[in-house]
C-alpha cells in the first residue's frame, strides 16, 4: 500500500476536476488527481455535445444573453437552482472561459469565411470542431494541460471511500488501482469530490461504466446532506438498437449552421415533434421532447425502450453532414438517412441533484470535504457550469487553505476499508456475478423509479433494492481472484455504491410530492410553486435521515403561476 501526501485531492478527472487542479496549480497548491478512468477520457464531460453562447459572446445582444440566462434558470433547472449563482457563472463564461479556451487553442467550429457557426434561435450555441462531438476536443486539452502543469494523476484507480483525520475532518482517500489491484492512501488538506453524475443506475444511460453513483454513496457514508436527487434528466433520442450504442443522439435539438432539426415521428408514422415546429425558439428541447414523447406512449403509439423514430429524411442532408455527428449512425447501420427515420429510445443523462453544497466556495456539510460538477446539487448540465465549479472550489480552498490542516488518517479506518475492500475480491457465494446484480438494480429503476413514477411503485422499488440488499449482495460471487486488470472486483465495488445511490434516489422521490419538468408523478401531476419550489435537502441522522423544505429566491425570473398539470408546463 502506498501513502501519498499532497496539498489537495481531487477525485474525479473530467471537466470540473481537471479544472479545479489546474487552478489549485496557479495558486501554487498541489494536488493529485484521482480517476477511475483515464483523466479527460471518460464521464458526462467526453461527451458534451456542443458549447451554449451566453452574455454578448460572438454578437449575442443583450435579449438573447438574457435568454441565455433564462434558459439556465427555467428550462435547465426548472428553477431549482440560485439564481444570483447563475448570474455569476454567467459572467465569467462570458469573459473568462470562452477567452481562455481560444488562447489556449481549442478550435471552434468556423464556415469558409472564418466565421464561428451557430445555431439557430433565442438561445444559440457553438461547437468545438464538431456538434455532438465537442467534448473530445475540450477534454483531450484539458489533459494536455494538467500534464504540462505536472499534475500527478492517479488513472484507472477507484476511490473506494473518504478518510477522515482524528479531528473528523475529512482528509484523504482510500483508492484501488483497477489495473494492478494496489491500494493507495491519498492524503491532503482537503478532498475535492469531482466525480460526475449517477447516470449509470438506470438499464439505459449516456453516461460511461464509470458513472455508478460513487460520489453520492461515499459522501453520504461520511455525513454529508445531499439535495434534489430525484431530478433526473432523460434524452429521448439515443439509438434504440443496438442496445451498446445508448449515448449514440440522433437529436431533435437545433442543428449547428441549419434552420432545420430532426423531427421524432411514432409508431404510426405521424409526427409528434419537430424543433423548428413546436419551439423554434429553443428554449427547453429535451423536457418538450420528453413531454410529447409520454403523451405519445399514453396513446399506445410508442415506448420508452423504443417503438418511436428520429431522423431528417425532411433536410436536405448535406447541411447535417456539414457540422454535426448525427449521420453517423446511419451510416455505420447502413442506412440511407434520406429513407426515412431510425428508432430511437430514452436514455438517463445528467441527474441534476447531488451534494448540497455552499455554492460561493463549495463546501459540504462535512469540513474538509468539497464537490465540484455534476456531483453537486445546485446546477444541472453544460461543460461550462461544471467549470465554473472547478475555479469556485479553488478559490474556496485556497481562502481557506491556511486553516485547513494536513490531518493524519488512524491506521484502524484504513485497515477498516481495506478489509471491507478486500472481501469483495474474496466473496465465493453460490449467487449471481456483480455485473448481473448491477442489471437488476439498473432494472429496477429503470421499471419503478423511471420516467413515470408513483408511491406505490417507488416504495415497491424500495422493496426491491432492500432484497437485493439482504439476500444478493452476501452471495454474490467474484469468480477472478486475480489483482490485475479484474473489472470483476470493480463491478463488486461498484454494486455497494449503486444500491447505496439508488435508495438515495428512491427516498428522494418519494419525497418530493409533486411534478415537475423531467421528474413525473403520476400521483401528484402538478408543478406545485407554491409548496415545492424548493430544494429537497436529504440530511444523515443517528438512525437514518429527515429531510428539509429550503425555498429558492426568485431574484430575476419567476414561474408565474402557483399550480399547474405539469404536461402543461412549457419548462
Amino acid at each position: 500500500m502506498q501513502i501519498i501526501t499532497t496539498g489537495v485531492v481531487v477525485v474525479g478527472g473530467g471537466a470540473a476536476g481537471c479544472y479545479a487542479a489546474l487552478e489549485l496549480s496557479r495558486k501554487g497548491i498541489d494536488s493529485v488527481i484521482v480517476c477511475k478512468g483515464l483523466v479527460g477520457k471518460s464521464g458526462a464531460s467526453l461527451f458534451a455535445g456542443n458549447l451554449v453562447l451566453g452574455g454578448g459572446l460572438l454578437g449575442n445582444t443583450p435579449e438573447q444573453g438574457r435568454n441565455t440566462a433564462e434558459f439556465l434558470i427555467k428550462y435547465h433547472n426548472q428553477f431549482l437552482i440560485d439564481q444570483n449563482w447563475a448570474k455569476r457563472c454567467g459572467q465569467w463564461i462570458e469573459n473568462v472561459y470562452y477567452p481562455e479556451l481560444e488562447e489556449a487553442g481549442l478550435y471552434f467550429r468556423r464556415d469558409d469565411d472564418g466565421n464561428v457557426v451557430t445555431s439557430p434561435g433565442k438561445i444559440r450555441s457553438i461547437a468545438a470542431n464538431i456538434q455532438g462531438n465537442s467534448g473530445v476536443p475540450f477534454m483531450d486539452l484539458r489533459r494536455k494541460q494538467v500534464m504540462k502543469a505536472g499534475i500527478r494523476r492517479l488513472e484507472e484507480t477507484t476511490v473506494t471511500s473518504l478518510l477522515h483525520g482524528a479531528d473528523g475532518k475529512v482528509c484523504g482517500v482510500f483508492a484501488v488501482n483497477c489495473m494492478t489491484g494496489e491500494y493507495s492512501v491519498v492524503v491532503g488538506r482537503a478532498v475535492i469530490l469531482a466525480t460526475g453524475y449517477s447516470d449509470r443506475l438506470h438499464i439505459r444511460s449516456t453516461g460511461t461504466r464509470e458513472m455508478s453513483g460513487d460520489g453520492i454513496a461515499m459522501a453520504w457514508r461520511a455525513g454529508a446532506s445531499l439535495v434534489n436527487l430525484e431530478m433526473q434528466w432523460w434524452h429521448t433520442n439515443d439509438v434504440a438498437h443496438p442496445p451498446t450504442w445508448q449515448r449514440v443522439q440522433i437529436y431533435p435539438n437545433p442543428v449547428l449552421g441549419s434552420d432545420h432539426s430532426a423531427r421524432m415521428v411514432n409508431s404510426s408514422g405521424e409526427e409528434f415533434f419537430n424543433q423548428q415546429v413546436d419551439d423554434p425558439m429553443a428554449f427547453g428541447p429535451y423536457t418538450i421532447q420528453l413531454k410529447r414523447l409520454v403523451k405519445q406512449v399514453h396513446a399506445g403509439k410508442a415506448r420508452y425502450d423504443g417503438g418511436y423514430y428520429a431522423g431528417f429524411d425532411h433536410v436536405d442532408f448535406k447541411e447535417i453532414d456539414a457540422y454535426t455527428t448525427y449521420g453517423k449512425p446511419f451510416y455505420q447501420l447502413g442506412l440511407d438517412p434520406r429513407k426515412g427515420p431510425i428508432e430511437t429510445a430514452v436514455t438517463a443523462h445528467y441527474r441534476q441533484g447531488g451534494i448540497l453544497v455552499d455554492n460561493s466556495n463549495m463546501r459540504s456539510s462535512v469540513p474538509g470535504l468539497y464537490v465540484a460538477g455534476g456531483v453537486g446539487g445546485h446546477s444541472n448540465g453544460l461543460i461550462a457550469l461544471v467549470t465554473f465549479d472547478g475555479k469556485t472550489v479553488a478559490d474556496g480552498i485556497a481562502a481557506d487553505f491556511d486553516k485547513l490542516q494536513s490531518g493524519k488518517v488512524p491506521d484502524d479506518e484504513i485497515e477498516r476499508e481495506r478489509h471491507r475492500i478486500e472481501a469483495m475480491l474474496m466473496m465465493d457465494g453460490d449467487g449471481f456475478t456483480p455485473v448481473v446484480v448491477k442489471e437488476k438494480i439498473r432494472r429496477v429503476m429503470w421499471e419503478k423509479a423511471g420516467i413515470e413514477k408513483n408511491h406505490a411503485g417507488l416504495t415497491s422499488a424500495l422493496e426491491d433494492l432492500d432484497r437485493i440488499r439482504a439476500s444478493v449482495l452476501p452471495n454474490m460471487k467474484v469468480k477472478n481472484r486475480t489483482r490485475v486488470a479484474n473489472y470483476e472486483w470493480l463491478d463488486a465495488i461498484d454494486v455497494h455504491n449503486m444500491i447505496d445511490a439508488a435508495e438515495l434516489v428512491v427516498h428522494s422521490s418519494i419525497e418530493r410530492r409533486e411534478s415537475r419538468g423531467p421528474f413525473m408523478r403520476t400521483d401528484f401531476p402538478e408543478t406545485d410553486n407554491e409548496n415545492w419550489l424548493a430544494a429537497n435537502v436529504m440530511i444523515k441522522t443517528d438512525n437514518g435521515f429527515r429531510f428539509e423544505r429550503n425555498p429558492y429566491e426568485l431574484t430575476f425570473f419567476q414561474p408565474g403561476f402557483a399550480r399547474r398539470d405539469n404536461m402543461m408546463v412549457p419548462w
